[in-house]
């Protein structure tokens, strides 16, 4: 047992959990946390950053996740990798990088939104373009007026539902047929 050294009370605390992802938009951002790992097959390496809020403040503290790969046994993944390094670099001022703590706590500006839905995960923000103060173009952050609409669950998404009367009809002949024997909707031959 660990005491905690006080009386801890939790409703003296914000629970909201906030686990949605934000609206598109122009967002102030900065790496506050980095860390270099290996692939999950074991064949390259990923940095993988994490990004905070900066403006606009009403999402000030909130994160997005991303992993760059640095060096991986597909050539076009790599590629795409250190291209996305590069951008960030760029976005914050810095030519080249030893350590991926020179990346923290330096503010750039980037435009959020949502990744295309990828089978088995749900959407995330991801980082869509970055700004160059170089090219002068660096916008204010602001929140996008038009938001793409939420896609909900479908009503009917044509599965069969499992229960356990479906599962005892499964188990017993249909339509009077013999125990043993299978009944084919197109008929015996």
């Amino acid at each position: 047992m660990a005491g905690l050294g006080q009386r801890f009370n939790a409703q003296d605390h914000d629970t909201e959990q906030r686990g949605s992802n934000l609206p598109n938009g122009t967002y102030v951002l900065e790496v506050s946390a980095s860390e270099v790992k290996p692939t999950a097959k074991g064949n390259g390496t990923i940095l993988k950053l994490t990004y905070d809020v900066v403006e606009p403040s009403e999402f000030k503290g909130r994160k997005i996740f991303a992993n760059i790969n640095l060096e991986n046994a597909n050539s076009t993944a790599q590629e795409i990798g250190q291209r996305d390094l590069a951008k960030l670099c760029r976005a914050i001022g810095l030519n080249e990088v030893n350590d991926s703590d020179e990346l923290h706590f330096i503010s750039f500006t980037a435009k959020v939104g949502v990744e295309k839905p990828r089978e088995g995960y749900e959407p995330r923000n991801e980082i869509k373009r970055f700004f160059y103060p170089d090219e002068g173009n660096v916008p204010a952050a602001e929140i996008d007026p038009n938001q793409p609409a939420q896609r909900s669950a479908p009503a009917n998404d044509n599965r069969q539902q499992r229960t356990a009367a479906n599962d005892n009809a499964a188990s017993k002949p249909a339509g009077g047929a013999a125990a043993g024997t299978t009944r084919r909707p197109w008929g015996n031959k």
